[in-house]
C-alpha cells in the first residue's frame, strides 16, 4: 500500500503532492462519540431520519468531518460552515482547505487537505453484469487493462478502479453524472498502488489506502 491507518481508526497524514493529507475512518458502531459535535440544526435534521442505519450514518459523517476539520483548520467544530454544491460539499472561510466524504458498509472516511481532495469507500460485493458495467461506465483504457487480467483478478481490480474513479471525479468537484465519461485512471494503480488520474481538466493523483478487510480505500489528489 502507499499509506494506510495507524489502527485504522487514528488520524493519518499523508504526502498529497504540495500539501500533506489527513485521514481518519470511523465506524458507526459507536454514533453517541460524535453525536456532541453536531449543531442544533444537525441534530434536528438527524432526529427527522426514520431509518436508524441512516441516521446513525448521518450523526457520525457529519460528526467526523467537524472534528476532523477543526484539527485541521484551527476553527471550532461548531463555528465550521458548510455549503452544498454540485459534485461535492465545501467548507466556508477556511481558506484553501478542502474535504471530501465517502461512508461504505460500516464505516464512515473523511479527507483533508489545503487543495483539491476527493476519497472513496467501497465495499467488496457480488456485482452482475460486472463486464457491462465496466463496457459502459470504465474509460476505454481502464476497460482494456481489464478484461486482459486473469479472471481471479478481475474482481479486485473492478473495485480499485471503481473506487479511484470516484475519488478522482469528487476531487475535481463533477460527480457521477458529469464525470464518468471524462475521467480516467492510469492502469498503474493497479500494480503500485498508485497513479495518475484526470478528471474533466484536473491531472489528479490516485493513491490506494489501507482499508479494512473487505474494503477498498482510494485518495485524489490534484497535482
Amino acid at each position: 500500500m502507499v499509506g494506510g491507518f495507524a489502527g485504522l481508526s487514528a488520524v493519518r497524514r499523508i504526502s498529497g503532492g504540495s500539501s500533506d493529507i489527513f485521514l481518519q475512518l470511523a465506524a458507526l458502531g459507536e454514533p453517541q462519540e460524535f453525536a456532541g459535535l453536531l449543531t442544533a440544526a444537525e441534530d434536528a435534521q438527524a432526529a427527522r431520519i426514520p431509518n436508524e442505519a441512516l441516521r446513525t450514518r448521518f450523526v457520525v459523517s457529519r460528526g467526523l468531518r467537524r472534528r476532523m476539520l477543526a484539527e485541521c483548520t484551527g476553527i471550532a467544530a461548531a463555528g465550521l460552515e458548510f455549503q452544498d454544491a454540485p459534485g461535492k460539499p465545501r467548507l466556508l472561510g477556511a481558506g484553501d482547505w478542502d474535504f471530501n466524504l465517502s461512508h461504505a458498509g460500516d464505516h464512515v472516511v473523511v479527507a483533508a487537505r489545503r487543495g483539491p481532495v476527493g476519497i472513496d469507500l467501497e465495499q467488496h460485493r457480488e456485482v452482475r453484469d460486472m463486464a457491462l458495467i465496466v463496457r459502459r461506465y470504465f474509460h476505454a483504457d481502464e476497460a482494456q487493462v481489464w478484461r486482459r487480467l486473469p479472471k481471479d483478478r478481475r474482481s479486485a481490480a473492478f473495485f480499485l478502479f471503481w473506487s479511484a474513479r470516484e475519488a478522482a471525479m469528487k476531487c475535481a468537484g463533477l460527480g457521477l453524472a458529469r464525470g464518468l465519461s471524462v475521467t480516467r485512471v492510469d492502469a498503474a494503480i493497479l500494480e503500485s498502488g498508485q497513479g495518475q488520474a484526470h478528471a474533466g481538466d484536473m491531472s489528479l493523483q490516485a493513491m490506494k489506502l489501507d482499508a479494512p478487510d473487505g474494503y477498498t480505500l482510494v485518495v485524489c489528489h490534484a497535482v
